[in-house]
């Protein structure tokens, strides 16, 4: 029997997938029947509430490395944000679909909760920023967003079997700071 975790886990792969999936197509798509499902989650919205509390958790977890402090060098921050992008690749499947689902994001608790991670986000970005370790021609904002473009591309190419699973964290890291990276001086 599959844990809390697994289940939406699964269910936020198929519905990253699927954005429409019915509680069977869900069910079927993670192994389980829909009679399993709905014992554990009486309604779809219930399902995706709990998606939503479940991608929160996990993406709060995988900021960790972003809580630097202030008087952080650029060493600091390169090994940081290395730590950051790979962490937050198993994360992709659960924020490529709350992300997106108008139900989940008309949730005042869901919002609440991703302002307060992009709040965090933009401050270790920031940092970067005046380390001299990020672009400062790009606002914090587009830099957040395209990391979780690529993260997001990466969860597809694995789920439709184009990229393997091993490959995309060096992928994501080098399209990521070959973006992100000042150029060198001339």
């Amino acid at each position: 029997m599959m844990n809390d975790e697994e289940l939406l886990d699964g269910a936020a792969r198929v519905l990253a997938g699927d954005h429409s999936a019915s509680m069977a197509h869900i069910a079927a798509g993670i192994g389980t029947s829909r009679a399993t499902l709905s014992r554990r989650y009486a309604t779809r919205e219930a399902l995706l509430k709990a998606v939503a509390v479940r991608a929160i958790h996990v993406v709060d977890g995988c900021l960790a490395p972003a809580d630097l402090p202030a008087d952080a060098d650029g060493a600091e921050f390169d090994a940081a944000l290395e730590r950051l992008v790979t962490g937050l690749l198993p994360a992709a499947h659960l924020y490529g679909f709350t992300s997106r689902d108008a139900t989940v994001l008309a949730d005042p608790e869901f919002r609440a909760g991703i302002q307060r991670q992009d709040q965090r986000a933009l401050a270790f970005l920031a940092l970067g920023q005046c380390l001299g370790r990020l672009r400062v021609d790009l606002p914090a904002y587009w830099i957040w967003y395209s990391l979780w473009g690529l993260l997001d591309a990466a969860a597809e190419g694995v789920r439709d079997g184009h990229l393997a699973r091993r490959d995309i964290g060096r992928l994501v890291l080098t399209s990521f700071l070959g973006g992100t990276r000042p150029s060198p001086a001339a």
